[in-house]
């Protein structure tokens, strides 16, 4: 087993608890130890000391605080959207290898300089895409790769759920990324041209939208939909619908289960052994880290997907398709 890897986790919210305790649970087989957990809540450190056994001399409310220790090599940043720049690059500019989670940051030029900030201090940055960890959507990509559906006609996305609007986040920044990195993932293609539109029917803001519908063009000809939602009943919805010449690939991400309907219209329920996301992009960053393999979810993937969203953003607000990576 390789020397062991010194990790913070910067945020203990809903995501953080949970990336927290994976860490733990991996420290043994993966030669990880978790050194450090940084939130500005005394609240949720105490619940993490109580509830994950974090000892509370690893417990900060000032992330800057760890960012001078030199045991800790790699750091997880799962703050609010709005801090993701400026945390990320406090922690390059020491060294740190991060795991910045989606979206990157809140405009594509704050994306390229974190790229940059990683090439300048020689750190790894991954983004945390974490459905390109999810073994439903690798084997739809294989499939894709031997071509079961031939020509590739359009996909549609519907990231759905019945939820409060996070505070001051507006729905195609803080949901869509997943859906645009997952039109990446399994085409690997970017989308020339984007149209949406949206509705804050809630709290009646331009800019804090609950729901949005959008229309992306994507090279020769293929066309993606994707609706997303926090006003919908029901169950959470993170599915995936692609269409081509010989047949259509059901998804549903959540329970990475995929069901194929072929040119004959036979239903076929594909194999998938489910994997643990989370835990499976934990270790890919810990392996990057040691060199074992290249980076699935780059920085630079992180800032593209930043590049869609802002397009998207542009499109609402002037009620216009945006053409964009042209």
């Amino acid at each position: 087993m390789a020397s062991k890897i010194g990790v913070a986790v910067i945020g203990a919210g809903y995501w953080g608890y949970k990336l927290i305790r994976e860490y733990l649970a991996l420290a043994r087989e993966y030669g990880i130890e978790l050194r450090a957990v940084a939130d500005t809540s005394r609240e949720k450190l105490e619940k993490v000391s109580r509830e994950l056994g974090v000892p509370r001399d690893r417990l900060y409310t000032n992330y800057k605080e760890i960012l001078n220790d030199p045991n800790i090599e790699a750091v997880h940043i799962a703050t609010p959207n709005e801090t993701h720049f400026s945390i990320a690059r406090d922690a390059l500019e020491h060294g740190k290898n991060v795991l910045l989670e989606k979206p990157m940051a809140l405009s594509s030029s704050e994306a390229f300089k974190l790229v940059r900030f990683a090439e300048i201090n020689g750190s790894v940055l991954l983004v945390g895409h974490i459905f390109r960890f999810n073994n439903a959507l690798h084997k739809v990509k294989e499939l894709l790769h031997e071509g079961i559906l031939g020509e590739l006609y359009y996909l549609d996305l519907a990231w759905t759920t019945k939820m409060p609007p996070p505070p001051g986040r507006d729905i195609i920044f803080d949901l869509a990324p997943h859906p645009v990195d997952i039109f990446n993932f399994l085409t690997e293609e970017w989308p020339n041209e984007v149209y949406v539109k949206a509705r804050s029917y809630i709290r009646k803001e331009k800019g804090l939208e609950e729901m949005a519908h959008a229309l992306l063009e994507l090279d020769k000809e293929l066309i993606a939909h994707v609706k997303l939602s926090w006003l919908e009943y029901g169950k959470k919805t993170r599915a995936i619908k692609i269409v081509g010449e010989k047949g259509i690939i059901k998804v549903d991400a959540l329970n990475q289960e995929i069901i194929y309907i072929d040119e004959h219209n036979n239903e076929h329920k594909v194999k998938v052994i489910p994997n643990n996301t989370m835990g499976d992009m934990i270790k890919h960053f810990i392996d990057v880290i040691r060199g074992k393999q290249s980076p699935s979810n780059s920085a630079l993937i992180g800032a593209l997907t930043v590049v869609v969203l802002e397009a998207m953003r542009k499109s609402l607000e002037r009620n216009a398709a945006i053409s964009i990576l042209r």
